[in-house]
């Protein structure tokens, strides 16, 4: 066993581990497509590194579609707002699919005029932000998703949960390098690294969160209990509020405490907000000259001298797509207790998990340039 081996981790082969969750949503009455939208969804977090928002949200989502809280058919419906603007109603549906639908519209619409808007109401938790945002630039478009949450997170100067951790995500294309892409909640952390963390009852850094009495705390069952705190402090609580009036309040979807809980509450929907938008770079120049114009910025930034200990400079997103390219040849690492919990689900119903390995796979896989 490796040492990442010691430390829980089980390794399983990416394109297995989407046919096992689309089979398990499948099983709870989601049409074939939907079903493998959702598993492509959530396979993406884990591949990029982002096990909060990826498999380990199987348990739950299956959970709310079992009470009847989630429509697994839902009829979704868009109308035209404008000329560049789709009004989506996603009828209480599996938030990635919603959301996946209305990216599209945005960027049907933006391939006719140039930048598509999508606002998006009766949805539910849709996971990352970037599986939205990442379908532009293969289009020569940049993307853009915001996304509204349960509250768990202060606003800044209170001690209460106010407000969601609200992710704020864009992807922008390059030529010879991997997309830029900035996906990250308005929290020091995302809550999802908080609950893990309380799962397997390890402890978390200072600063991430307050207990129940409003003082820091590095229990992470605490933090669970308490709130997550804003980024920078007051400047991660603004762009909180900005994605909930965006994705909330402007799309006519629940927001602030009127959203519903994932996790605590199996009576009614969540009613979550999105708002996607996607720009055609075409219309302000040559697609070939922004894609180089995106390089040389990326140069730039790469040739500016490195911190002590820095090997290389990163641009957003690039990290998450070595991830991505590392995890596709050596196979997808979950932690154990992720393993039992998804593995508890899919015995429920006779779907078996795919085949695991303690150590690292190899999969040979294309490398993107």
């Amino acid at each position: 066993m490796t040492s990442e081996g010691t430390f829980g981790l089980l390794y399983c082969d990416a394109g297995a581990l989407r046919r096992y969750t689309s089979e398990v949503f499948g099983h709870f009455g989601l049409a074939p497509e939907a079903a493998a939208i959702v598993a492509d969804n959530l396979v993406h977090a884990d591949l990029r590194g982002h096990g909060a928002h990826g498999v380990t949200r199987i348990p739950i989502y299956t959970e709310r579609l079992r009470r009847g809280v989630v429509n697994p058919n839902p009829d979704i419906t868009i109308e035209r707002g404008g000329a560049t603007v789709a009004l989506v109603d996603g009828d209480n549906g599996m938030g990635a699919v919603v959301g996946d639908r209305a990216m599209k519209e945005a960027m049907r619409i933006a391939a006719e005029t140039g930048v598509g808007i999508a606002s998006v109401k009766h949805s539910n938790h849709n996971g990352p932000g970037s599986y939205f945002v990442t379908q532009a630039p293969p289009n020569g478009m940049i993307g853009v998703s915001a996304s509204n949450s349960p509250i768990s997170m202060a606003i800044w100067g209170s001690r209460g949960r106010a407000l969601g951790t609200n992710p704020l995500s864009v992807a922008v294309p390059a030529g010879q390098y991997p997309a830029v892409v900035v996906d990250m909640s308005s929290s020091v952390v995302a809550r999802g690294k908080i609950v893990e963390a309380a799962k397997r009852g390890a402890p978390i850094p200072e600063g991430w969160a307050l207990d129940t009495q409003g003082r820091p705390t590095t229990d992470s069952k605490e933090a669970e209990a308490g709130v997550v705190l804003p980024f920078a402090g007051a400047k991660g609580s603004a762009i909180a509020v900005l994605v909930d009036l965006f994705a909330g309040v402007l799309s006519g979807a629940a927001f602030g405490a009127l959203i519903n809980n994932l996790y605590a509450d199996f009576e009614n929907p969540q009613d979550n907000g999105q708002f996607v938008m996607a720009i055609d770079v075409a219309c302000f120049m040559p697609q070939d000259e922004f894609l180089a114009r995106v390089d040389r910025f990326v140069e730039l930034m790469k040739a500016t001298p490195r911190a002590e200990g820095v090997d290389e400079i990163l641009l957003p997103g690039e990290p998450e797509f070595l991830n991505q390219e590392r995890f596709s040849r050596s196979g997808v690492p979950l932690p154990v207790n992720v393993v039992d919990d998804i593995s508890i689900v899919g015995e429920s119903i006779g779907v078996p998990l795919p085949v695991l390995s303690d150590t690292p796979i190899r999969t040979e896989v294309a490398t993107a340039k």
